[in-house]
Parts: structure tokens; sequence; C-alpha cells
């Protein structure tokens, strides 16, 4: 279901330009902006991002790379170079004298008293009979090498990777796209035209906000009849799926609430259909055809995957459902 963090989460962005990565100094990222506006049960901020982008609600604009260890998951990994021989860090780039008898090493064991003097013919040289060069020089196995191998070191856990071997995370921009608009123009007012229909009927109905008795968490519409002691939490879904129904049922049932969902999409889970046909669930769907209302008819479908408008069966619900104690 969309809860209600992720569509204020979305509902910014009319307001604000992007949702943007913050790279912090050790390499780590986050999206703290959307950090703010999602609820503790939401998913990670890039997770919700990703899953709205892929869905066409946001639009996703490259910005950067950066790379996370495959042992800890640390993000952001420091570049470094390895000898290709030991794979020792120690790779480090030094001048590198070549004596004409064919033998080359550091310009440090070429040095003497008199100036140089070759460690392996012991022949005191000039200038002229030496090659100056810049070289890797290893200073664990003495191996000397023109390249050295490219490593990722994690800042965390010090292990070393070579790049293909870590986990690269493609950092983006998120922007609201104008499907985006209509989608979130939908919801809200699915969201609004429930809680209407709930003050029609007696309760006093606040949106998008925290429920407490039992449990703490935010929810889309809140319906109370304090005369009554009655009570509806309402969920607003595309295509509400069995799993989130019954993990909103179970929430509703701690808070002593009659749990309501609205489908934007008009098909539901067949087996949320089932649930429905009792009186401890109510399913209905957002009609936006002429003047917006809830329709107690429904599509169903066997999985949200397999979905498709128009070929399924319909059935009917009520918003009216038996009070507690047996009121109505």
């Amino acid at each position: 279901m969309v809860s209600p963090g992720e569509l204020r989460l979305i509902d910014t962005l009319l307001e604000d330009d992007a949702f943007e990565p913050d790279i912090s100094d050790d390499g780590s990222v986050n999206y703290s902006a959307a950090a703010d506006l999602l609820d503790e049960i939401d998913d990670d901020p890039t997770v919700v991002l990703e899953r709205f982008a892929t869905r066409g609600v946001l639009a996703d604009e490259f910005v950067s790379k950066v790379y996370v260890c495959p042992e800890c998951t640390t993000e952001g990994l420091q570049y470094t170079t390895v000898c290709p021989a030991c794979g020792d860090p120690q790779a480090i780039e030094t001048t590198v004298l070549e004596h004409v008898c064919g033998y080359a090493g550091p310009e440090s064991e070429f040095e003497s008293e008199a100036g140089y003097r070759c460690p392996d013919c012991e022949q005191d040289l000039e200038s002229v009979d030496i090659e100056k060069k810049l070289r890797y020089s290893c200073q664990e196995c003495t191996e000397s090498f023109d390249v050295p191998d490219d490593r990722l070191r994690c800042r965390e856990c010090s292990s070393m990777f070579p790049p293909l071997e870590t986990i690269e995370r493609v950092l983006y921009r998120y922007t609201l796209t104008p499907e985006g608009e209509t989608w979130l123009a939908r919801q809200k007012a699915a969201r609004r035209t429930a809680a209407e229909a709930l003050e029609e009927r007696r309760f006093e109905t606040e949106i998008d906000t925290t429920v407490d008795d039992g449990g703490s968490r935010r929810v889309h519409v809140l319906a109370e009849d304090g005369l009554m002691g009655e009570r509806r939490i309402v969920s607003v879904h595309e295509t509400p799926d069995a799993e989130s129904v019954d993990e909103f049922h179970a929430f509703a049932e701690s808070v002593g609430a009659h749990p309501v969902v609205v489908t934007t999409s008009g098909t539901v889970e067949t087996d949320v259909a089932k649930r429905a046909e009792g009186s401890e669930l109510t399913v209905l769907t957002f009609d936006e055809d002429g003047e917006s209302t809830l329709e107690s008819e429904y599509d169903t479908t066997e999985s949200v995957g397999a979905y498709r408008p128009g070929l399924f069966e319909r059935l009917t619900a009520a918003l009216e459902v038996p009070g507690r104690n047996g009121r109505q």
C-alpha cells in the first residue's frame, strides 16, 4: 500500500524541485530531505524513491556513482593501488635506475659515497651509464613494475577488492513526472473523498494523522464517533494485495478500529475480496468519473502482477459495517 509517508514525500515535490543525494565526507549516501518525510515503518528513502521511479511517478536523473563493500555493505570505498605480484598496498611510485648491465632497482640501491655504484656488477657509474625512470616498487616483496593493480578499500572493515568485485550504486536526482502529478492527484482525491464520506456518516475525521492506541502509526484517514465509540481507519491503495491488507487489518484490530481499504485502480486481489465478504474489512473503489465518489464494486485479480482491468468479476461491498458491541 502507498503509505501516508510515501504520499507525503511525493506531494512535497509539487513545491520542491527534486530530491538530491547527500554524500558525506566518509562516502555514505542518503536522501535526508526524503527521509524527513517518511515514517518509521517506511522503507529506506533510496528504496522508496527508486520504486516510484520504476512506476513512472518519479523521473531519475543520473548524478554519480558510489561503491559499496561486499563484505560489510559500507558505502564510499577509497581508491588505492596494490602490487600485482603480492597484492600489498605498499606499492609506491619511486625513481628507478637501470644500468647498461641490465640491472634495475630503486635509486637508493645505487647511491654511494662517490655518487652511483651498480649493486649488481659493482661498477662505479657516471650519469650517462644509467637511465632514470619512474616505476612502482613494492615495499613488501620488492617487486618493481610500471602499472599497479587497482583496488577499492573499505574504510570500515579494511577489506580491499578489485573495482568490478564491489557493489556499484548509482545515485539519481528524483523529480515528479507529469504522470506522477496525475497519480498523486488521484490518491489525494481518494483520501479526501473517503474522509468526506465518513463525515457524512457522523464521524469526525483527520487526514494523515497518528493513531496511538496500542501502537503508534500514521494512517491516511482516522474517523471516530465518540458518542457511539466507533472508529475507522482508511488505507488508500492502487491495487490492494493480500499481504498488505492483512498487515493493515492486524494493525486496525490492535487499535480497536474497523479497516477501510480504498482502491484507486478499481481492482483488488481475489484473496482481499474474500476477506471483505465478512464484516471485518471494507473495500471500496474510488470513482473519479464526474463527481468523486466511493463505489462498493471492484474487479478482482489473482495477483497484482497479473492485473488487467475489465476482465474480472464484479463484486460488492458496503461502507456501513456492523458497529462494535452490536451497534449500527
